[in-house]
């Protein structure tokens, strides 16, 4: 099992993780299976309460993603989980190991990030000590994923603006600030086209 991800998820995922590089934070990976590869093409966080050495995200988050993507006919949906582990290094806690059995009985091939912002404010370089992939194996093991970055232009393109959507939708919501014009003129339009035609999946 590998992962491909897509670079506007991980810039998300950078972006949220440094928004408060002293306390967890978390949100959701959404994507799609193409080939036995794991595809991460958004990621999209919401309400959550979190400290230096944990963090809890809303049950509403993912009820409120899912039916985004189910209402807006996105043939994409929630493949697992991110969260950071500020200057903690990059595992698996007990408690993460119990998250993730929950989410790979949802999905079967659901994945967990976890970031450590730390390593990027340094270098302002994303390499491979910023961030693992995990699953958890049929006898309970730990397993980390091969990550490849990147993606056809039309896939690039495609999650660029489903990513811009959910930022406005959710990130807003969950911070409390206001959607600007921009993101308002984005989604409306990516939303239209999304319900009369639907996201093509070839790159």
């Amino acid at each position: 099992m590998r992962v491909r991800l897509l670079p506007p998820a991980m810039a998300k995922i950078i972006n949220h993780s440094l928004s408060n590089p002293k306390v967890e934070v978390a949100g959701l990976l959404i994507g799609v299976e193409d080939g036995g590869v794991v595809e991460i093409w958004d990621a999209v966080t919401g309400t959550q309460t979190g400290s230096s050495g944990f963090v809890v995200l809303s049950e509403e988050v993912m009820a409120k993603v899912a039916e985004f993507l189910h209402d807006n006919k996105i043939p994409l949906y929630i493949v697992g989980w991110y969260h950071s582990h500020p200057s903690l290094g990059l595992f698996l806690s007990p408690i993460d190991i119990r998250t993730q059995i929950t989410y790979q009985a949802l999905y079967p091939n659901a994945v967990a990030l976890v970031i450590d912002p730390s390593r990027y404010t340094g270098s302002k370089r994303i390499s491979d000590s910023l961030f693992k992939v995990f699953r958890i194996g049929a006898n309970g093991e730990v397993i980390e994923l091969p990550v490849t970055f990147g993606a056809g232009t039309r896939k690039l393109l495609e999650s660029t603006l489903i990513g811009l959507t959910t930022t406005s939708l959710f990130q807003s919501e969950a911070y409390n600030m206001p959607t600007s014009k921009p993101f308002k003129i984005i989604s409306n339009f990516l939303l239209y086209g999304l319900r009369t035609e639907g996201v093509k999946r070839d790159e």
